[in-house]
This record gives structure tokens, sequence and C-alpha cells, in this order.
């Protein structure tokens, strides 16, 4: 079949169709239960009709579950669980779906030869010191505890269970990770200077002034660099949620040129060795480094200090959070960091604040005016 992709829909669901990556057929199916829309690969379909037909069971299986006459569902291990989580869910539905499958070797060791309807909030409470117990990080913890917690939902949802043992179960409080590492304006200095490949230099000027995740900068084309508006679409982005970021002078300069130097068409940034997109920068990134004698400093480094040092020019959280692309504060907050100055300046505000309003009830103190806040000039545009 020549079709990259192909739909075909009937009154109870749908056959989906398409190629992937290797060249290999795949076949799913689309159907509703109580509303809530489900989404699974049929193994070893090799037409639509295979498929149609998984649908036809899946569909009449669901009837009979809403009107109290489901058949008996065979008992399914917490590994061939697994498995169906895998396949019928997370490669379907999650980028990040190997992360998944890492998480999900030590659940498969502490609940190898289980069954899933006999696993108890009492075992996963168990297996939650367990892990806690072996060394494992608290996130860590709380995310296995994630996942486990969807694959009973699904469990629940596909007939397998009627509660999930997780719910109720309460996470680890988790004290934030704060990496507290940026670019210093000295450092920044001497780093250029250690530069060699001129693809570095551009990159660490446009990580520095955009905040541009490294994947977003990488897989950056010419259509979406708008000089016209001086503004970056990013479209490639983690939260699957694009989002335009504006160019500053330095920015746009650097992209001026990279757009003479180069065709104008296709990836902003291509490897002159590959051909493509960049993959992994780090040897180039971290031999600048050596020889500028700079310690401990990553690339995601350049991401915060971009969005540290728009918090130390005045620049409120929410329009940072926006040009991060989070989807939230909370994630922004963790991200990013004030040092002691900037704090000590801003209570300090605090103090001038309380002296103006006490000047209003004694007119007789007099006391030099000095400006409340102080008034920065930044643009981004």
């Amino acid at each position: 079949m020549s079709q990259k992709g192909k739909i075909w829909r009937y009154p109870f669901g749908s056959v989906y169709f398409r190629l992937t990556k290797t060249g290999k057929e795949r076949w799913y199916i689309y159907y509703r239960v109580e509303g809530a829309r489900i989404r699974e690969v049929v193994k070893n379909a090799q037409s639509r009709s295979d498929a149609l037909k998984v649908l036809q069971i899946k569909v009449a299986d669901a009837f009979r579950g809403k009107h109290g006459f489901m058949k008996e569902v065979r008992r399914i291990t917490f590994n061939e669980f697994a498995d169906k989580y895998l396949e019928d869910y997370a490669i379907v539905n999650k980028k990040s779906w190997k992360t998944d499958e890492g998480y999900l070797k030590g659940m498969r060791d502490f609940f190898k030869g289980r069954f899933i309807d006999a696993i108890t909030s009492q075992d996963i409470e168990q297996y939650k010191a367990a892990r806690k117990k072996s060394g494992v990080k608290l996130t860590t913890v709380n995310k296995c505890l994630q996942i486990l917690s969807k694959m009973f939902n699904l469990a629940v949802t596909w007939g397998y269970l009627k509660d999930n043992p997780v719910k109720g179960v309460k996470k680890y409080p988790e004290e934030p990770f704060r990496r507290k590492r940026v670019l210093s304006p000295a450092e920044e200095e001497k780093f250029f200077t250690a530069m060699v490949p001129r693809y570095l230099k551009s990159m660490v000027k446009i990580f520095l002034n955009t905040g541009l995740r490294r994947k977003e900068l990488f897989q950056l084309t010419w259509e979406n660099v708008d000089f016209r508006n001086r503004q970056i679409f990013v479209q490639q982005t983690k939260t699957s949620k694009s989002r335009y970021i504006p160019m500053n002078e330095t920015v746009y300069q650097e992209l001026k040129e990279l757009f003479r130097n180069g065709e104008g068409e296709g990836l902003v940034l291509v490897n002159s060795k590959t051909g493509k997109a960049f993959v992994d920068i780090r040897r180039a990134f971290y031999g600048a480094c050596r020889r500028a004698g700079i310690k401990n400093l990553l690339l995601l480094d350049l991401r915060r200090t971009f969005a540290t040092r728009l918090l130390q020019v005045g620049v409120d959280i929410v329009t940072v959070q926006h040009l991060l692309g989070h989807t939230s504060v909370t994630t922004t907050q963790i991200y990013t960091m004030t040092n002691k100055e900037e704090k000590r300046k801003a209570v300090s505000l605090l103090e001038e604040l309380n002296w103006r309003n006490l000047s209003t009830y004694c007119p007789h103190e007099k006391r030099e005016r000095k400006p409340i806040f102080t008034s920065y000039s930044f643009s981004i545009n």
C-alpha cells in the first residue's frame, strides 16, 4: 500500500493505517467507551479486515460492559500488561515512551509473576518503600508511581480491573532540584574567545538571547524565521505547543549573517559533516569550556542564563515563562535563580517604601527623597 496514512470510518469506530519510519505497516483502531476516546494498535494485523474484526470485538465488549453483562476477561500478569501498555498506549501517544520503558524495568522485577488484579494499595506502598530504600531519588520514585497509576487507569478502562490500586497512594514530598549555574558576563567573554567552530559561536549567541531548547534550535528552519517582524516561530517544542520569540539585535544580526552565508532554505544550522541537523554538540561545547577555564557549565545552563538575566533586568516571570515555553510558572521558578545581591536590592525597596509612607504621617521628618524603584531600559524586540 502506498499511502503514508489512511483512515476508514464506520458508525462504531475507525480503522487507521500508516507506515512507520522504517517502512513497516501498522494498523490502529479508534472507538469510544462512554465518551472516552480509545486508540489502540492492532498487533499482527495484515490488512484492514484484520483490524476491523478486532475493532468490532472491542466495541462489542465495551457494549456488554456498559450494560452489565461483560464476558469474563482473562487474568493478566503485570509484565503482560506492561507490554500492552507500551504497545497500545505509550508508543502510540507518547514521544517519551522509551523513558517509560526504562522505568518499567524495575517495576517488572518487583511485580514479576503477579496478576494485576491481585496487586493492592499495600503492594504499591511496599514497592514505593523498596525503591526509596535502594537509594533511588524521590523524584524517580514519584515518576514510577505516576506511570503505575496511568497503567492501572488504563487497565480499568480496558476491562482488566475494577479499581486502580495506586489511587490514594501518596507521592513523596520533593525538594525541587534547583541547579544554580549561570554564565557570568566575564565567563561569557572568555567563552566566545575560546570557541573554535563558527557554528558553535552562532548557537551560543542564539541560546543566550532566545532561551531556545537545544532541539528547538537544531530543528529550526528558515521558513520559521521572520526577519520583517523580527521574530522566530518555534514549532518543534517539548510541550507540543508552538510559540513566537522576538529577536533582539544580536539574534537578528546573527541570523542575517547565517542567511547570507547559507542557502536561505531548509535548516538554519546544518552539520557540514552529515548535511543534516545537528544532534549533539557536547564535544565542541565542552572543548570551548575547557580552553576558557570554565567549569561545571552545561548547555542547558545557557537557557537558564537567558531566563535569569531577564528577571534581573525587571522582566516579569509570566513573560519569561512564555518565552521559555513552560506550561506553568512553577517550572519557571524552579528553572531560574536570583543571587543574594538581587534579593538584597528587593528588600531595600520595601524599606524605601516604608519611609515614604512614614513621611506622609510625619511631615516634620525631613529626609532626602530617593526613587522607590529603579527604572530599567530593556527590549527583546
